[in-house]
């Protein structure tokens, strides 16, 4: 009795040190470079950052990783060869994921409208080796196509959006785009459905989603993965009309929540069309079947 007690306590340190030693060699390192850095995220992926914002940067900075529970949720559900795409990429850090994903055989259309971080995200992609894969759109995805006038807070490089009015003056910043509808973008693809839409716009998901219908109507097995913020959208749209409009395309929602087992970190809890208007800021998987 006395050895299997010895050996079960040899057994718990050894793991104890074992996650420890796991712990330092993922710890994330940060390298500041003038206006910009290099953060080493946990899982070894490089990304350069703008070193003054104060959203993306300080996360990877500290915990080496951004939104691991929409990191993870996107590595489940992609697969080799599927074709996705994207819009509001900030950085790059969901579109590497995205990339590595999908493999050389797949296809990614990653739109970001503002220039300084779609040089980041050409850098990340470079760095990780997926450039390959990925075709990185200058426009704003809208419901119609033409010039449109964003803002953005000049230290949240991640909250440029289509302008509307703010009362508090944080987003200074003026950046003239283009806007294109999804389907126009992907006119050329010869009717290829889409297996996998990511949108996080700042309270646009909606009408990037209106200016996509034929793709939406061709891609039978599409899931969406979007930010949705109802204080945001209501700006824009009625939110309970456009999860209506999803539900009758033929969509189902999960919101997707931080936490869950260690293999996967995220946990997916349902929630019906009319709930949606209620729900606080959070992310959403829309999907026709069981994901």
């Amino acid at each position: 009795m006395a050895d299997v007690i010895a050996a079960d306590m040899l057994k718990r340190v050894q793991d104890r040190l074992s996650r420890r030693l796991r712990g330092l060699r993922s710890r994330p390192t940060f390298a500041p470079l003038g206006r910009f850095a290099v953060s080493i995220a946990r899982d070894g992926r490089v990304f350069h950052v703008l070193a003054e914002d104060l959203s993306v940067t300080p996360t990877l900075a500290v915990h080496g990783e951004w939104e691991p529970h929409v990191a993870a949720l996107l590595r489940r559900i992609l697969r080799p060869g599927q074709r996705a795409v994207e819009a509001g990429a900030n950085i790059g850090y969901h579109t590497v994921g995205m990339a590595s994903a999908i493999g050389p055989a797949g296809r990614l259309d990653s739109f970001e409208p503002v220039p300084e971080l779609r040089r980041l995200i050409e850098l990340n992609l470079l760095a990780n080796g997926v450039l390959d894969r990925v075709r990185l759109r200058p426009e704003a995805l809208l419901d119609h196509g033409g010039p449109i006038a964003m803002l953005q807070d000049p230290w949240m490089a991640g909250s440029a959006h289509v302008a509307v009015e703010h009362a508090d003056g944080r987003y200074a910043r003026r950046i003239d785009a283009i806007a294109t509808t999804l389907d126009s973008a992907l006119a050329g693809d010869d009717g290829r459905p889409v297996d996998l839409i990511r949108l996080d716009i700042e309270g646009t998901e909606m009408l990037a989603l209106r200016g996509a219908q034929a793709v939406l109507a061709r891609s039978p097995r599409l899931r969406l993965v979007f930010e949705w913020s109802p204080i945001m959208l209501a700006s824009r749209c009625d939110p309970a009309r456009e999860a209506a409009w999803l539900a009758e395309q033929g969509f189902r929602f999960w919101r997707i929540l931080r936490g869950g087992p260690p293999w996967r970190r995220f946990t997916l809890s349902p929630v019906d069309a009319t709930a949606l208007p209620r729900l606080p800021h959070g992310e959403l998987l829309a999907s026709r079947d069981d994901p």
